[in-house]
């Protein structure tokens, strides 16, 4: 007992020892993960389909309380209980069918993660596109994807992934958990163990108890709507840009925002989609990952659907 109390209080005394001499200890992240998705008869964009989409949002540790108290202050201001679960479409509570509120939340979530820097990471997936492939293969990959793009946004940094608890019964969560565990103990063809960044296998939680995962909610649900072309999401466009990751180029394509099918699959590759939802921001071209190439690719590419139009209120691309 005496060993254990001197430890103590040598670790104690080497705290106050870095306070005291201004020493930094390692910035921590934190990747707050959910999942959004949209059927096809909600899906206006022609020759989509149904989208399915994995969100993060980065937060350093720094950022974690400023963030509540904020949110506890917007809960505050629109008079609801303060343990209102904000979310993009909310099926119940205070907020329900409350546009004008729910817009306030929303708009207010994503400046106060701008101004504290976040960053966010979103896979959408068109499964429609992706014949002969499983809805549990299209998941692992999609995961993957996002295991990998929070990875590469930590840069030099570490962080620990925290999911929302996976919906679908049972089965599907054991079967998710199964995917998210296979990544720490044998990364992705990009990420290998020895050299990964995120510490811990995905945590999973509720998302009404924490406020960060709320907000990934939000980014991964309207990021979805973008590009499902959905009007409804387009006074979030701006912010949402800002918010998604960026490249050395300054593109989210690829980084920020991963699609399904990819430029792996040629033809049928959606990156042109960046493009149509955000070129009005900037977004005009792709560094290609497998030739990292320093001047990348203009869009709309002629090589991928989607060159000529958007798919709204057009003819079918494909």
């Amino acid at each position: 007992m005496a060993e254990l109390r001197s430890t103590g209080a040598e670790l104690y005394q080497s705290l106050n020892l870095i306070h005291a001499v201004g020493l930094r200890l390692p910035t921590m992240y934190f990747a707050f993960m959910d999942d959004s998705s949209r059927k096809r008869k909600d899906v206006p964009r022609e020759g989509l389909g149904a989208l399915h989409a994995y969100g993060a949002v980065i937060f350093s540790q720094e950022s974690l309380q400023p963030y509540r108290e904020q949110l506890a202050r917007l809960r505050q201001e629109l008079g609801v209980p303060a343990g209102t679960e904000f979310k993009w479409s909310p099926d119940g509570g205070p907020l329900h069918k409350k546009w004008t509120d729910l817009h306030t939340a929303r708009v207010r979530m994503l400046e106060v993660a701008i101004e504290l820097e976040v960053r966010a990471c979103v896979v959408v997936c068109a499964p429609e596109l992706m014949p002969g492939w499983s809805e549990t293969d299209l998941k692992s990959e999609m995961l993957e994807y996002l295991y990998e793009r929070v990875t590469y946004t930590l840069g030099e940094g570490k962080g620990i992934m925290i999911a929302d608890q996976p919906g679908g019964g049972r089965p599907d969560e054991t079967r998710w958990l199964a995917d998210a565990l296979a990544l720490d103990t044998d990364g992705t063809q990009y990420v290998k163990p020895a050299d990964k960044h995120i510490l811990l296998p995905i945590i999973t939680t509720r998302s009404d108890h924490v406020d960060h995962l709320q907000l990934a909610d939000l980014v991964a649900a309207a990021t979805t709507a973008l590009i499902a072309g959905a009007p409804a999401a387009t006074p979030y466009k701006e912010l949402i840009y800002k918010l998604l990751a960026k490249n050395y180029r300054g593109y989210v394509g690829g980084t920020g925002l991963k699609f399904i099918p990819s430029a792996t699959y040629n033809s049928r590759a959606l990156i042109n989609l960046a493009y149509w939802v955000f070129g009005s921001l900037g977004e005009d071209g792709y560094v290609l990952p497998e030739t990292a190439s320093s001047m990348g690719t203009g869009l709309p590419h002629l090589g991928w659907i989607f060159a000529s139009n958007s798919g709204l209120d057009a003819p079918n691309p494909n």
